[in-house]
């Protein structure tokens, strides 16, 4: 696309091109859960007793349905983009691209080495294509600080890997050390807790619908994907019980006020950055308590059920009632794609884990008021792009609600709370939905303290 940008200035099919790569993106990573589990070893640096599998590649069953997320995300991306396509601009789909190549790369890394890569890989990268976006100083100087926060996460991930190898000499996940725990917790939450400062900053409001989601969440996909790795490694280690009790509580709450902040958000574009944040929070949780399940398919949420609220720019009464379909991939009822957050939940019980279930019931409520809300669309659409707008949005459902039957789990293992307290959370989220269609009010001093929180 730069190559003709700057041969031919008045070529005018980029985004044909763009949704054609896209296109051939997402059969191509569908294609590849064909052979799973593949590993591919790049790059070996430095003797093999220090630096085993130097830069190693994985694709399996924890990798594979983020990368289709991700293929998913971008093709929705350019198909919902019709409806806007005389207000972009060629570069914002060649970044979101870009964007999307440096997130498979994330998804796909094996070990501590290859995220630290990916990540510093992804920042810097970011970093550019952002400052060519910004305008203002403001912005800018914002955006360095995101780069700054980021990259202190990937130092602290630097430092577990060295605390890992000097403990069992290999930088795998699965061998982590128990002592790198703590500094692998915090490169995770730094990482997340910048995310949502990103979209913000992009100052066309249809950019920042398009590339702002795309950049949102790819940001967000790289580090969970590795949080489900964690929690995989968590199995066979123990936490500090002091340590684990701060961390959790401190989560918890972070979740809760983030679902406030969604709820009482203008939009769903102004909240989006509490939706990741709170969303992710509870992917932490499930990390903490090694539930490797739980964590993937709240994670896998945040993609599927995320993308499809954010792209939504245009709302009919036909197209809101796909955006509701996102319902289904948060909620936790039996046998939806979310109903294994539930084994959050299971014994040992903690008080803060009634954070976390408050936090759920706000997630789903919020995500409900936001989708029910119309939003005209512009006048003078042909009749191909009323097609193909809906098209992208359904993507999202179809391939989430596909995923049930992998990655349900056996009826028998499913403890009694997670029959129970998925229908109870799903009921008061409506409740709570309803109340705010009838006209129900925050309390202002509630709505007062999470806004200057945030």
């Amino acid at each position: 696309m730069l190559i003709l940008r700057l041969s031919r200035p008045s070529f005018g099919y980029h985004w044909l091109i763009a949704a054609g790569g896209a296109l051939v993106t997402w059969i191509v990573v569908l294609l590849l859960g064909i052979t799973l589990p593949v590993s591919v070893q790049l790059i070996s640096w430095g003797p093999r007793t220090a630096y085993p599998n130097s830069f190693i590649m994985i694709a399996d069953q924890i990798s594979w349905p983020f990368a289709v997320g991700l293929g998913t995300l971008i093709l929705a991306t350019l198909l919902t983009d019709v409806v806007h396509g005389y207000e972009m601009d060629w570069s914002n789909w060649a970044s979101s691209l870009v964007v999307t190549a440096l997130g498979l790369i994330g998804v796909f890394s094996g070990n501590l080495l290859t995220f630290i890569i990916a990540w510093t890989a992804f920042d810097i990268i970011g970093l550019v294509i952002l400052l060519t976006q910004l305008q203002s100083g403001k912005s800018r100087r914002r955006a360095v600080w995101v780069f700054f926060s980021r990259l202190l996460g990937s130092i602290c991930l630097l430092i577990a890997g060295v605390i890992s190898v000097n403990d069992n000499g290999s930088f795998l996940l699965e061998r982590v050390s128990p002592a790198a725990i703590t500094f692998v917790v915090l490169a995770a939450g730094l990482r997340l807790g910048s995310v949502p400062v990103d979209s913000p900053l992009i100052e066309n409001p249809t950019s920042r619908r398009s590339f702002g989601t795309v950049l949102s969440l790819v940001s967000a996909t790289i580090v969970l994907v590795f949080l489900v790795r964690v929690a995989l490694a968590l199995e066979n280690v123990e936490l500090p019980t002091n340590l684990w009790v701060i961390i959790f509580s401190l989560t918890g709450l972070v979740s809760l006020l983030s679902g406030g902040v969604w709820i009482l958000a203008h939009d769903e574009l102004e909240g989006r950055h509490a939706f990741i944040l709170g969303m992710s929070a509870i992917v932490i949780a499930a990390t903490l308590r090694a539930q490797a399940e739980a964590s993937l398919s709240w994670a896998l949420a945040i993609v599927f059920s995320g993308g499809l609220i954010f792209l939504s720019s245009v709302r009919t009464k036909f197209s809101m009632w796909i955006t509701l379909l996102g319902l289904v991939g948060i909620s936790t009822l039996p046998f939806t794609p979310a109903w294994n957050i539930l084994m959050l939940f299971a014994s040992p019980l903690n008080l803060s884990l009634v954070l976390y279930l408050i936090a759920m019931v706000f997630m789903i409520w919020g995500y409900a008021h936001h989708a029910s809300q119309l939003k005209l669309e512009p006048s003078g659409l042909e009749r191909w792009i009323k097609v193909v707008y809906p098209m992208g949005l359904l993507l999202f459902p179809m391939v989430q609600i596909s995923f049930v039957w992998f990655y349900l789990p056996e009826i028998g293992e499913v403890p009694l709370m997670g029959w129970i307290l998925g229908p109870l959370i799903c009921v008061l989220a409506l409740v709570g939905f309803f109340w705010q269609r009838r006209g129900g009010k925050v309390p202002q001093l509630m709505a007062n303290s999470v806004n200057v929180i945030f």
